[in-house]
């Protein structure tokens, strides 16, 4: 008789512990938003990692680039990186890497280094409000724009060069259809400026570049 209470005791604890299981699993009131944005996460992570972004690969600085039936090549080093979508094909230095070496009075073991890779207004939401509101002024539209850090390297590390090193370089753009092409120019601290393009190429906008980090929109109108 006090076995089958103890058995029926244990029966008992063993109910209660999966009722307290199943609970637990279960979802509570209002969890099934919560649960559609797990879902939602996991479908954007998955999107974000599509073949064709793996296939993004930061490629040298000093790789031709062809706009327009003109071949466009610089000896600068450094990285450049920009989506198969991107509306910017290629972004050039058009100054030898010597010249701006002795420009910016780098020693013998410096070299002129420049890194630049696409920015969205979901990533870099700030830059591109000033962008947006730069073009609206001048009747234009933003078509794309990038990050651009000139530096230099030695030793392995990466610095960036003064604000008074200007550099010219060009941006290739896909499908410019005939617009005249500008850039806006974001500083970290925000100070804005409009850079007229300097070339004749309609596929391209040739403009200075300075020292350091700053945000370059191409924009049409």
């Amino acid at each position: 008789m006090n076995i089958k209470k103890v058995l029926a005791t244990m029966l008992a604890a063993t109910l209660m512990v999966a009722s307290v299981i199943t609970v637990s699993a279960a979802p509570t009131t209002d969890s099934s938003e919560p649960a559609k944005e797990e879902k939602k996460a996991t479908a954007t992570v998955a999107q974000e990692a599509t073949p064709s972004e793996v296939e993004e690969a930061v490629i040298s600085a000093t790789t031709p680039v062809y706009v327009g039936g003109v071949t466009l090549k610089s000896d600068v080093a450094g990285s450049i990186m920009l989506p198969k979508a991107a509306a910017i094909s290629g972004v050039v230095l058009r100054q030898s890497a010597a010249t701006i070496k002795t420009t910016a009075g780098l020693g013998k073991s410096e070299t002129p280094y420049v890194k630049a890779y696409e920015i969205t207004a979901k990533k870099s939401p700030a830059a591109y409000a000033s962008f947006n509101a730069a073009a609206a002024s001048v009747g234009a539209t933003v078509l794309d724009a990038v990050n651009i850090d000139l530096g230099k390297m030695a030793g392995g590390k990466f610095a960036d060069l003064p604000a008074g090193v200007s550099v010219p370089t060009t941006i290739a753009v896909k499908n410019a259809g005939g617009r005249t092409l500008a850039v806006v120019k974001v500083l970290p601290g925000g100070a804005t400026e409009i850079l007229q393009d300097t070339d004749d190429n309609p596929n391209t906008v040739t403009f200075p570049i300075t020292g350091g980090l700053a945000a370059y929109a191409v924009i049409a109108y």
